[in-house]
């Protein structure tokens, strides 16, 4: 889970963060009790169901039962993996990383100059923002407002200028105290033959900024016919092009919209926008790759690709594909008409043309693509068209979904649907009879057993009861009979539950450390916990006097006297 950051560690960060402080940034809290009240952030509801308690610092919701510590709570908030969670919070806190490094100090100074390096790309877009409006910066005002944009829209991007003298941008970095040496590693420096310049000259900038607000690097547009059109800040040690996307900042904060839309440049995300489309993210000058396939998954349930219209954006969305299945994440494809990116078409056709363009899932798409320089008028060209199609049909594991493009596909091509099937490779099925739909079973109701270990692990986790009533071998459920045994050894249930991986085994967890109502005080709490034993003994003691009873048919005499004495002598203790 976290590699090299003990428990104790772990526990002191947990314990100097104030959950229901961090999540009262999200969510308005009101206090009964020692919980803390309020609409899931996680789903929608009327009625407060979710709840942070104070006490063990853990929150829960009744409704959709996901739960865990201010390190989980960060991690499903901010789409964050474990790691920069604790980090964000660790900055929160003002605490320190364990040491990496075998030299001491070494990790801190490491930590200290990456912050000197966020701050250097923060002082540098605030300096292209600001040169933007003077007379030096005239032209990509002007090429700005020649794209559609106005003010507002600038100062809502950060957009700027670099200058187009060799060290505008150095000088005035070095006046306000930044190395020579740090803005090189930083990528806003270059150096050649012993002279060192501004990374970027000319240019119509672009802050990339990740999901927390920090300034990572910067995307530069020539003007005019200059090359490269687009320049990216270089890998550095707060950047990697391959594991970010431009427009993050603002996907974070649009949890309801329920997919993100990708597009391949900054001005289409920009220009997506403006025009109020929402989710909009961007590649940094590479084709998709599987780190921000990664990233996306964690954003949202779904991905738009949204890329030019041209031959070119075809095929990048066809390897766009790939790459998305490849980390199962749905995804569907934008159709633009022949030759228009997004930029162009939402400022022709505005919100609304947007919203009415096609979009096509996975197979569909690639099935369209499946035409591309075929004559379908003529028999070979129908015939390799119906061979690519079969090919992109093994692919599909849905029976409905087989079927609806099987349709399409006999509809196009002519072919007999058993010929098609055979090439495909799936067994061929009767029209007339689809496949049977699955209904889905509805949540189980939680057992008298269940219900006692659920309390009996709430009360030992909130101080109840003693851990000496309690032994592991008490419970029957594995999940429960784990985190009992955990929480008898004296260790916080926070730590448990931030080591479990499996969102449904989580939820169950926490389903467990928050029944209720609990007992008021200890001496009811008692009487609790012996019925609780009661009823999962009782429950035990019924289950082996059935496999004795069907044991019983086939003993013979002897063995059927000394079962019956057994079965007598397991419900004595019971009287």
């Amino acid at each position: 889970m976290n590699g090299r950051l003990s428990d104790a560690w772990l526990e002191e960060l947990r314990s100097r963060v104030s959950l229901e402080e961090v999540v009262s940034e999200y969510v308005p809290l009101k206090q009964k009790g020692r919980r803390f009240w309020g609409c899931c952030p996680f789903h929608n509801e009327k009625t407060p169901s979710f709840s942070v308690d104070s006490e063990a610092q853990l929150y829960y919701c009744f409704g959709c039962h996901k739960g865990g510590t201010v390190i989980n709570f960060v991690m499903d908030m901010e789409r964050m993996e474990f790691m920069d969670a604790v980090r964000l919070l660790a900055d929160r806190a003002h605490m320190e990383l364990p040491e990496r490094s075998s030299q001491p100090g070494q990790a801190a100074a490491n930590r200290d100059e990456r912050e000197r390096m966020y701050e250097a790309n923060r002082a540098a877009a605030r300096y292209y923002h600001d040169l933007l409006w003077t007379e030096e910066g005239a032209s990509a005002l002007n090429y700005l407002y020649g794209r559609g944009l106005n003010d507002s829209d600038i100062r809502r991007f950060g957009l700027g200028a670099s200058p187009k003298g060799w060290d505008g941008l150095l000088s005035h970095l070095e006046a306000q105290g930044f190395e020579l040496a740090l803005l090189e590693r930083v990528g806003l420096a270059v150096r050649r033959d012993n002279r060192c310049f501004d990374m970027f000259r000319g240019r119509v900038m672009f802050p990339i900024i990740n999901a927390q607000g920090r300034v990572l690097g910067f995307g530069g547009r020539a003007m005019g016919d200059a090359q490269p059109k687009y320049l990216n800040t270089a890998e550095t040690p707060v950047f990697n092009k391959r594991r970010e996307l431009y427009g993050l900042n603002y996907a974070r904060k649009e949890r309801s919209v329920g997919h993100l839309v990708l597009v391949e440049g900054y001005m289409d995300t920009v220009s997506l926008r403006k025009h109020g489309v929402q989710g909009v993210v961007a590649t940094l000058g590479t084709a998709l790759t599987e780190e921000q396939a990664r990233l996306m998954k964690r954003y949202a349930p779904q991905v738009w690709i949204s890329y030019d219209g041209d031959a070119a954006g075809q095929k990048a969305a066809l390897r766009a594909l790939d790459i998305l299945d490849g980390q199962g994440l749905p995804s569907r494809v934008i159709d633009y008409p022949a030759g228009m990116d997004p930029d162009d078409f939402i400022k022709a056709n505005g919100l609304g043309g947007f919203e009415a363009l096609p979009r096509h899932d996975s197979t569909s798409y690639r099935m369209i693509r499946a035409r591309d320089g075929l004559n379908l008028a003529e028999q070979e060209g129908m015939t390799q068209y119906a061979l690519r199609c079969c090919a992109i049909l093994k692919q599909v594991k849905s029976p409905i979904d087989m079927e609806n493009h099987l349709r399409r596909l006999v509809n196009e091509t002519g072919y007999d649907r058993e010929i098609l099937l055979r090439q495909i490779g799936a067994s061929p099925q009767t029209p007339s009879q689809p496949p049977a739909r699955r209904r889905t079973p509805a949540p189980k109701a939680a057992s008298g057993v269940e219900k006692a270990e659920q309390e009996l692990i709430s009360m030992l986790a909130a101080g109840l009861i003693s851990t000496e009533l309690l032994k592991p071998v008490d419970f029957t459920d594995e999940t429960h009979r784990a985190l009992a045994e955990w929480l008898l050894s004296g260790k916080p249930a926070g730590a448990y539950v931030e080591g479990v991986q499996d969102e449904a085994e989580r939820q169950k967890i926490m389903q467990a450390l928050n029944y209720a109502p609990l007992p008021a005080d200890r001496e009811k709490a008692l009487e609790e916990a012996e019925e609780c034993l009661r009823t999962i003994q009782y429950n035990r003691d019924s289950q082996r006097s059935e496999q004795i009873k069907q044991q019983i048919n086939s003993a013979s005499a002897e063995q059927k006297a000394e079962m019956y004495r057994r079965m007598a002598a397991m419900w004595d203790h019971e009287d």
